[in-house]
């Protein structure tokens, strides 16, 4: 599932800001779509992910472990996943 900014748009940056995961794919710019913004949600791993790590978004979409200094960790991964796979996360 895709990344949602505060501004509504798809997130396609490394450790930007997320509001959530949109629940329904949304291929029309400007359709609503419903988002989580706390709870639990799959998503891609980008780069292998440790169960515990602290996430942020990853510029090729979906997420990645959480450098030194994050700016924007919003999840937290409850299933360890290599690069690719799916991995689990609680978004707070």
């Amino acid at each position: 599932m895709d990344l949602v900014s505060p501004s509504g748009a798809k997130v396609t940056a490394a450790d930007a800001p997320v509001l959530g995961i949109a629940k329904h794919p949304c291929t029309v710019i400007g359709d609503p779509t419903a988002v989580m913004v706390i709870g639990t949600g799959r998503v891609k791993a980008v780069g292998a992910i440790a169960l515990g790590a602290k996430l942020v978004s990853a510029a090729a979409g979906g997420v990645q472990t959480a450098g030194g200094t994050p700016a924007n960790v919003f999840a937290t991964a409850l299933t360890a996943a290599a690069d690719g796979e799916f991995v689990d996360i609680l978004i707070r």
